[in-house]
């Protein structure tokens, strides 16, 4: 192991090389210090060239860091990201046809980097079927540039299922917490471990190389053995940089990574009842107590929140496809972090549990829904987002609690136990076809999930003649309010009920007390 700088790191790196990425968000696990330097050399020198990017997860703050850094035209020539939402500047690239842009599901792209060290055939699942990422829709192509077929579908005892072709990877750039003089790295202070070994053997036995930035450096021997994630004969290079963030909002927040237990007292920002706060209580009302539950981005992260004002969060196991469980998810550009986790999983066992069914819900948004249930998170118009783990997390999860208003640009108002639409929304929703299939509503209706769509007007549930409305909003009109605004009529459940009154309390829904009673 050799100790390096950041621009000597990035003077190592070659044209045409394939180079796998560690970090997820902000700065989480992110060597940005590394990838500043690659940039720099671009901007400076126009080498290397035709680059292949490969990210499991969301790697930026959407602005400057992570992969934005990258984001030059010559400098990539192909990206193969879990999710893109964190870096406007290469979506913009994807979209302009200037890079091939693929997106694969980041729990099988975890999973992909522990096959690919072993050199194994890839990755064997059903996460995927029936989505954008079935050969037989996009197979996961972002552009018109994607020409690779990265995955295929394979029939096993008269079964389908989906492979995800290994990626050989030339170069890993990883972080880590502390490197020891001999390169064994340990991550005591970072929010969650990602697949930072398998990407060190992925490249280690391709015959690449390693490079990982740290905080600290240490004697050799000197960091206990239970804290090492990367031992010193995957590492090549080691880039130290004192100044490393823990996360965009901190530079070190124990509670982040679990070296302690920080007193919170969660809830709402305020007291006022908006579309936010009335679709997350209402799906807080579909978990019950004992479930281990996966919160996503965008309106479902208030569900925690909920959980607390309700006196439950408790009750409730909350898990992040990051790897941790137990804590607090942690809203805003430091989403994938959680707060007091009482464990942290490495990224792909997290997802073999995951693919497994180990979740007994999840709570997630949606963007578009048609009426067989199909949901697109990951494309919208020239908006290029991808699924992140949403794919991972909905394919096998028991109970799936989408939630998202009727329409996009819409005012309501919540006042005297009723819903009040101000102004109708400009954009729909609930359209016939949905840009790109992301969560597969034929899969689940085979596979007889529940399925519920909780907007601030009304709940609909997947069935398997189609989405049903079963319960509207007192002050809703069913023509004027839900229907006018659907690019489709649903069905209607003959037992169409009102939204629970208790939606509408200035204090606690009675969570507690109802299932207390369970």
């Amino acid at each position: 192991m050799k100790i390096i700088t950041a621009a000597q790191a990035a003077a190592l790196i070659e044209s045409g090389k394939t180079i796998a990425l560690s970090g997820s968000a902000g700065t989480s696990l992110l060597a940005d210090s590394v990838l500043e330097a690659l940039e720099q050399r671009y901007l400076t020198t126009g080498a290397p060239r035709d680059l292949n990017i490969f990210h499991p997860q969301g790697v930026g703050d959407k602005n400057v860091m992570g992969i934005s850094r990258l984001a030059h035209k010559g400098l990539c020539k192909k990206v193969i990201g879990g999710h893109w939402g964190m870096s406007p500047k290469m979506g913009q690239l994807a979209m302009e046809e200037a890079i091939e842009a693929y997106n694969l599901p980041q729990g099988v792209m975890a999973q992909m980097m522990r096959s690919m060290a072993a050199n194994g055939p890839g990755v064997i699942t059903k996460i995927g079927l029936g989505t954008y990422i079935d050969p037989r829709q996009e197979c996961g192509r972002m552009n018109r540039s994607a020409r690779d077929s990265l995955v295929e579908v394979m029939e096993i005892d008269g079964e389908e299922w989906l492979r995800y072709k290994p990626v050989p990877i030339d170069i890993a750039i990883l972080r880590g917490t502390t490197a020891d003089a001999d390169g064994y790295i340990s991550l005591e202070e970072e929010v969650h471990y990602d697949e930072v070994v398998a990407m060190a053997g992925a490249a280690k036995n391709n015959g690449g190389m390693v490079i990982v930035q740290v905080k600290n450096l240490a004697k050799a021997d000197t960091i206990p053995c239970a804290k090492v994630k990367i031992p010193g004969y995957l590492v090549d290079y080691v880039v130290v940089c004192p100044d490393q963030r823990q996360s965009i909002d901190y530079f070190y927040r124990p509670s982040y990574c679990g070296a302690v237990k920080e007193p919170v007292t969660l809830g709402w920002p305020d007291s006022v009842l908006n579309e936010r706060k009335f679709i997350a209580r209402r799906q807080a009302m579909e978990l019950r107590p004992g479930m281990l539950v996966n919160i996503g981005v965008g309106v479902s992260n208030g569900v925690p929140l909920i959980l607390s004002e309700e006196g439950v969060w408790d009750q409730i196991t909350l898990s992040l496809e990051q790897g941790q469980s137990g804590g607090i998810p942690v809203m805003g550009i430091d989403a994938g972090t959680m707060l007091n986790p009482r464990v942290i999983l490495e990224h792909p066992t997290q997802h073999d549990l995951y693919h497994g069914g180990i979740l007994d819900a999840t709570c997630l948004s949606a963007a578009e829904t048609d009426f067989n249930g199909n949901v697109n998170v990951s494309k919208l118009g020239k908006s290029l987002t991808g699924c992140g783990g949403f794919i991972d997390i909905s394919s096998e999860t028991k109970k799936i609690v989408f939630g998202g208003t009727l329409c996009a640009k819409s005012k309501v108002s919540f006042e005297g136990g009723k819903v009040t639409v101000l102004q109708q929304g400009t954009i729909r929703k609930f359209v016939n076809k949905v840009q790109q299939i992301t969560f597969s509503g034929e899969r689940a209706k085979q596979l007889k999930k529940h399925v519920v769509f909780i907007t601030e007007r009304c709940v609909f549930k997947l069935e398997p003649e189609g989405l049903t409305l079963i319960e509207i909003a007192p002050g809703i009109d069913l023509e004027r309010d839900i229907l006018a605004v659907m690019d489709y009529r649903p069905l209607i459940s003959k037992d169409l009920k009102l939204m629970p009154k208790e939606l509408f309390n200035a204090g606690p829904m009675g969570l507690k007390e109802a299932w207390a009673k369970l």
